[in-house]
């Protein structure tokens, strides 16, 4: 099964986050929108994982959230990655509670690494992605659209990551939670 890391959102900021898209989605170049259901915070991607994995990657995720107490983030703000002129995603950012989930990431990159996993290369980048841009071009428009909603969420809290479980179909990927692990 494909699998990864999250955080998921409560109800209500997805619900949030749904009603920005309407509002916006006309404005952009042709995209996948993520559907309000689908949106998180992903901590890590492990890709392709097989049944027996499960119980050793919980035990990873029990010994690198040991650490870590439950905390809040809010998010704000809309980007686009790698840029406006060259956009292949559009996302919301963290406003609040980047370090400590900067931190936690580290160290579940760290835990996952001794089971086999690859280590993250690239800087982290925590996001919640609303849609991928299927051809990589610039976004002016969907960038003006959103410059004119100012966003920041309520506090979230976190208690807990979840293990997910991703399956593709021509209609897009659903998730599902495996299980979860709670913080400190």
């Amino acid at each position: 099964m494909r699998a990864f890391i999250a955080i998921n959102l409560p109800v209500s900021v997805r619900q949030d986050l749904g009603e920005i898209v309407a509002r916006i989605r006309h404005a952009g170049p042709p995209a996948r929108w993520v559907p309000p259901e689908n949106l998180h915070v992903t901590i890590k991607f492990l890709d392709e994982i097989h049944q027996e994995q499960i119980r050793p990657i919980l035990g990873a995720l029990t010994l690198a959230t040991g650490d870590h107490h439950p905390f809040e983030l809010r998010l704000g703000g809309f980007g686009f990655f790698p840029n406006e002129r060259k956009a292949r995603i559009f996302w919301t950012g963290i406003e609040s509670g980047f370090d400590t989930l900067k931190s936690l990431a580290r160290d579940i990159d760290h835990q996952t690494a001794a089971l086999g996993f690859s280590l993250e290369t690239r800087p982290f980048s925590a996001h919640i992605t609303l849609a991928r841009l299927r051809e990589p071009g610039p976004a002016d428009r969907l960038a003006k659209a959103a410059a004119h909603i100012p966003y920041l969420s309520q506090m979230i809290p976190v208690a807990q990551i979840d293990l997910m479980r991703s399956v593709l179909s021509p209609q897009g990927a659903s998730y599902s939670v495996v299980d979860s692990v709670p913080l400190r």
